[in-house]
């Protein structure tokens, strides 16, 4: 098995996950331009949830890259077409993380988007019916919350994007 936190084959993370009984979880990069990403902010209900971008847990039978547009629509309001890009999996070092393993997928927003707008989240999980504000900001001064693995893919949506 590869290094914690280390970039791993994708076959390889999801049969890490099974044989562990890991949940597997994807974490959507969303651009109009190769220098933003969208991220999403929580209200003032969830002062520490910090700034973060639209990911969530993959669903018994659901394949990664069904569950980041699922979690994108859910989570932003966004229905993008696809194909999500699968950017890079990583095994995740924290034995108290529910979701040890992370799929990282990058989808490209029109233009048109706005800059700025709030949604309430659908679903059925724990986060349906919470407000989330959600901006496009550079890439490089992000501002993702720190420690949670938020920005662990950007070096491989960095390598994807067009120049």
């Amino acid at each position: 098995m590869s290094d914690l936190d280390e970039s791993i084959p994708f076959d390889e993370a999801r049969a890490v996950a099974r044989a562990n009984r890991w949940r597997e979880k994807c974490l959507v990069y969303v651009t109009r331009r190769p220098d933003e990403i969208l991220v999403l902010e929580h209200t003032d209900e969830y002062p520490t949830a910090g700034v973060q971008v639209p990911a969530g847990g993959v669903d018994p039978g659901e394949a990664p890259h069904t569950t980041a547009l699922r979690e994108l629509a859910e989570e932003t309001g966004l229905h993008l077409p696809g194909p999500a890009t699968h950017l890079e999996s990583r095994i995740w070092p924290t034995d108290d993380a529910p979701s040890r393993i992370r799929h990282y997928y990058w989808l490209g927003a029109p233009s048109t988007t706005p800059d700025r707008w709030s949604h309430r989240v659908s679903g059925t999980d724990g986060d349906r019916g919470m407000l989330f504000w959600l901006s496009f900001r550079s890439r490089i001064e992000h501002g993702l919350t720190p420690g949670y693995g938020w920005e662990s893919g950007l070096g491989a949506l960095a390598a994807a994007l067009p120049t």
